[in-house]
């Protein structure tokens, strides 16, 4: 992803993320009502998403008397976060990433030390 998310796009994200669904703009309205957003402008944010490459029009539903394009993120947020690491450690190699992040979790308190035993299994299955 070339073009960082702005907070906005970010959201609309992690709403479908936590929906799990392709959504329409007025479901995106409609589930954000912290937002005060008109129908035009989430439309140029949702036009950015789809020039960005994080979000597709999956398809056409109902939406009062006319229907609607629904949108779907092109990526999960495990790939989102990847592609956050990347952008984050450009001077890094995959590897040095990889051990980096998982050090900073385990020094965060955010992993179990256990989880060891678990990468270890990961990594003898893919050798």
């Amino acid at each position: 992803m070339a073009n960082p998310l702005t907070e906005n796009e970010f959201n609309i994200l992690q709403l479908m993320w936590e929906e799990g669904r392709a959504l329409s703009r007025p479901e995106i309205i409609e589930k954000t009502p912290d937002k005060d957003w008109n129908p035009n402008s989430i439309h140029l944010i949702l036009n950015n998403m789809i020039e960005k490459g994080v979000l597709r029009v999956e398809g056409l539903t109902r939406c009062g008397r006319g229907y609607g394009r629904t949108y779907c993120p092109t990526l999960t947020q495990l790939e989102y976060a990847a592609s956050q690491a990347v952008a984050a450690t450009p001077n890094l190699s995959a590897e040095e990433r990889v051990v980096g992040l998982l050090s900073a979790l385990i020094a965060r308190g955010d992993l179990d030390p256990k989880f060891a035993d678990s990468l270890k299994a990961l990594t003898d299955k893919k050798a």
